[in-house]
């Protein structure tokens, strides 16, 4: 498995030298991830924000979705405040390099356009997240029926929070991966 993600991370090292590489990766993640999720959901014509509308007896109980949005929402700020931290400290450990620059140095100048990007799509993800879920859970309170949240909105929503949860992890894990090897 090692020799496998030494081979792959070899490959893709041409990816390190732009910001928009991230992309490349991250798209077709989302574009599958959407995919997956929309699949197995289409056979129902909505989803309950709050448990309370669902007509299942075992979730009447369950409560408003205000106390999971904010989880959900403080969690994506965790992950927007962290992720604006590792974009500053690439930025700032750049701006600070001395001449000859150090071998740690090198190795961040080497990834940091990527690993910058990767950052900065976890950040735009999380925030079209947090908005979406906001805008959603709005149009869904309002709704007679609460039938406005269909399976497309769903897997859309899911989809954007878990790829920018998964920027997030591919940016640090790229970034210690070349730094340490």
């Amino acid at each position: 498995m090692g020799v496998l993600c030494n081979m792959a991370f070899i490959m893709l090292a041409g990816f390190n030298k732009s910001i928009w590489s991230a992309l490349w990766v991250l798209l077709p993640l989302w574009a599958l991830i959407f995919g997956c999720l929309f699949a197995g959901l289409r056979k129902k014509a909505c989803y309950f924000f709050d448990p309370k509308h669902n007509t299942d007896e075992r979730l009447k109980d369950a409560g408003d979705f205000g106390p999971h949005s904010q989880r959900y929402q403080d969690l994506a700020k965790l992950v927007i405040t962290l992720s604006a931290g590792g974009i500053a400290f690439l930025i700032n450990s750049l701006g600070n390099q001395k001449v000859p620059p150090a071998t740690f140095t090198q190795r961040i100048e080497d990834v940091a356009p990527i690993v910058i990007g990767f950052f900065g799509c976890s950040i735009a993800f999380m925030i079209v997240f947090m908005t979406l879920q906001t805008i959603w859970y709005e149009e869904y309170s309002h709704s007679p029926d609460h039938g406005t949240y269909t399976a497309w909105k769903y897997a859309f929503c899911n989809a954007v929070a878990w790829t920018g949860l998964i920027s997030f992890v591919l940016a640090f894990g790229w970034l210690a991966r070349n730094i340490f090897s």
